[in-house]
């Protein structure tokens, strides 16, 4: 199989900051410069970074939320029939749950409706309604979606339906007519629960109807349910997200809940401390995959049944659908390699790539793989039921995909999403169209811009400087995600001194620097390292927990040979770089021209701007050789 083209070609190394750090900190020297680089202000932001403020009243930010609340109460206290719409998502299923296992204990009599993938499609639709309207209920909330959802909204009205939206999609229409909407934003400008996801909301919504009935939100699993859909749906760690996941996280493995019990127990994951990545690894594909390709009321059922052998078997139903998912996800993958391939050598910038057969609820995943095989922005197209044709598009980062499909607009059927990934429905006939209209956005977004795979390092540490304290400290600032990225580490003249291929095509190493060693491992590479070899390398630092043994691990992005003379690029222009005598930096220019630390240090042989322009190359030169974090 094909491993794709776009290499990292370079890394991007950190600016140089002032010394100007706390001396009285909880984090060290190293973890200090990261926040710094950040645009943390250590003073007036770090306790609240690690140690989030409480939230404030979310009525006082969600004006709806009230009148909300207070029409599930009556329909909980009245026994009223409700139904919960969600999404096949494992946000829109984690929503659903949260939402039907809450209020069925607050003796309402909860349905939940979850569309299906292939024939209907996301989210709330006519057929609900109309079927929802038949089964006499009268209230409905949905969840992970409905802000598009005109014709169901409508024919709501009509049938007289008190219908409760909530929401973290783009909303295209300012005047919904609903009875209430809970949308962020709605929200005032710096609130804390602007980056809710749909669980989230839920999770909002479920806990201001238990604090007006005085009771315990921990009698159902709605803390464990935010933290999976939070997660699984990349949602910003920020304001309430990263307040309430760093709050529950920690207890999760100890949730209730049984369905999720089993599904941690069968992961192998029981009994530790339940990560974020074993969340966006582990939990979410297996969730993700039953709606993809089997029948979403099996992961609902599984969440809220209470059964034993209910549960164990249909955690085994759930782990074949996600087997089978992985199976099917393989074969699109070679299938949209070979054509992606001949597109890219064809001159393509936008990769369009589409074939009948291939399963409808795969494609995303295979989008998200192929942009990162060739860091192209990239449409995967499926055929429907219904004969249309269903696109799922992942962008590069460099391009918003949702603006680029209103620019395409004429030529779809419908269209939505976000500014990384985004999906729609086309005709058969107008594809070709869509490839030629979508590639010509790209080439003029992408004029001036260099295409070519980065990695961008926030700080330079010591092998020897890897313990337990610092992974302690480290741990301080995740939960990480989108918006607190988990931060990338590099070090110099890094010796192998062992090395096996694992299963997969995956490497460990055991290296060293001198003074210590650590374990590594480096994903999907096809190496040709040999022991002794010197290498510099880009890393996350992470705790490898195989058979519930944890040790610290260093999980490799890039591997580059050591060189005692390095490249740095600065201003456009590429510059020597080397220690001599591991202590004094020499730098040396285009023109052969040099300048040494020692040298500088007699600053009488330079005039002002060369004194400027000196401090700050070798700033940069003690970054790049590591003799600066």
């Amino acid at each position: 199989m094909k491993t794709g083209i776009n290499q990292i070609k370079s890394w991007i190394l950190p600016k140089p900051i002032s010394e100007d750090l706390q001396e009285d900190c909880i984090l060290n020297y190293t973890l200090q410069k990261v926040l710094i680089r950040r645009g943390f202000d250590l003073n007036k932001q770090l306790d609240n970074h690690i140690r989030p403020l409480e939230l404030p009243n979310p009525e006082d930010h969600f004006k709806e939320l009230k009148k909300a609340t207070h029409r599930i109460i009556e329909a909980c206290t009245r026994s009223e029939k409700v139904a919960i719409c969600g999404d096949y998502d494992a946000d829109g299923i984690t929503s659903t749950v949260l939402l039907v296992e809450l209020l069925s204990k607050l003796g309402a009599i909860v349905k939940p409706y979850i569309p299906s993938r292939q024939e209907e499609g996301y989210g709330l639709n006519l057929k609900m309604i109309n079927d929802i309207n038949n089964n006499q209920i009268k209230l409905v909330i949905t969840v992970d979606n409905g802000v598009t959802a005109f014709d169901a909204i409508k024919r709501s009205n009509e049938v007289g339906i008190d219908l409760i939206i909530t929401d973290h999609h783009k909303i295209t229409n300012m005047d919904l007519n609903v009875f209430s909407i809970i949308h962020p934003e709605n929200t005032p400008t710096n609130s804390p629960y602007k980056f809710l996801a749909g669980v989230g909301l839920a999770y909002l919504l479920s806990k201001n109807i238990c604090n007006k009935l005085n009771y315990d939100i921990n009698q159902c699993s709605a803390k464990e349910l935010f933290c999976i859909g939070t997660i699984a749906d990349m949602a910003p760690l920020q304001g309430a997200n990263r307040k309430w996941l760093k709050q529950f996280l920690p207890k999760l493995k100890n949730t209730n809940n049984k369905g999720i019990k089993s599904i941690i127990k069968k992961l192998s994951i029981d009994s530790l401390d339940i990560t974020a990545d074993d969340i966006g690894y582990k939990i979410a594909p297996l969730i993700n995959a039953v709606g993809r390709v089997g029948d979403p009321k099996v992961i609902i059922d599984l969440l809220i049944s209470d059964s034993a052998n209910t549960i164990n078997n249909l955690t085994k139903d759930c782990f074949a659908m996600n087997k089978e998912r992985k199976r099917i996800t393989s074969l699109i993958e070679d299938e949209a390699l070979d054509i992606a391939f001949n597109e890219y050598k064809n001159g393509s910038k936008f990769l369009v790539l589409s074939k009948s057969t291939w399963h409808p609820g795969i494609i995303g995943i295979v989008a998200a793989r192929i942009v990162d095989k060739f860091n192209l922005p990239t449409a995967i197209l499926a055929r429907a039921d219904n004969g249309e044709y269903r696109g799922s598009i992942r962008s590069n980062n460099r391009l918003k995909v949702n603006i680029s499909l209103d620019e395409c607009n004429d030529i779809l059927i419908a269209h939505g999403g976000h500014s990384a990934a985004a999906g729609f429905t086309i005709k058969e006939e107008n594809i070709i169209k869509l490839k030629h209209k979508l590639n010509e956005i790209a080439k003029r977004e992408f004029k001036d811009i260099d295409l070519n795979k980065t990695i961008k390092v926030d700080a330079y540490i010591s092998l020897s400087d890897i313990n337990n304290d610092f992974y302690i400290q480290l741990m301080h600032l995740g939960p990480f995600g989108i918006m607190n990225p988990k931060p990338i580490f590099w070090s110099r003249k890094c010796r192998v001194l062992d090395m096996y291929k694992l299963k997969g095509g995956h490497l460990k190493l055991k290296l060293e620097n001198g003074t210590s060693s650590i374990d590594a491992i480096r994903w999907n590479i096809s190496s040709n390292l040999e022991i002794n070899d010197l290498i510099d390398i880009a890393f996350y630092v992470e705790i490898n927990r195989w058979k519930n043994n944890c040790k610290i691990q260093l999980n490799l992005l890039d591997i580059k040979k050591h060189s005692n003379v390095i490249d740095l690029k600065l201003h456009n222009r590429i510059y020597k770089c080397e220690l001599k005598n591991e202590e004094n930096v020499l730098i040396t220019n285009e023109k052969g021209q040099y300048i040494s630390s020692d040298l500088f240090k007699s600053s009488e042989h330079f005039n002002k701007s060369q004194i400027i322009f000196a401090k700050k190359i070798l700033a940069f030169a003690e970054i790049a050789l590591g003799k600066a974090a």
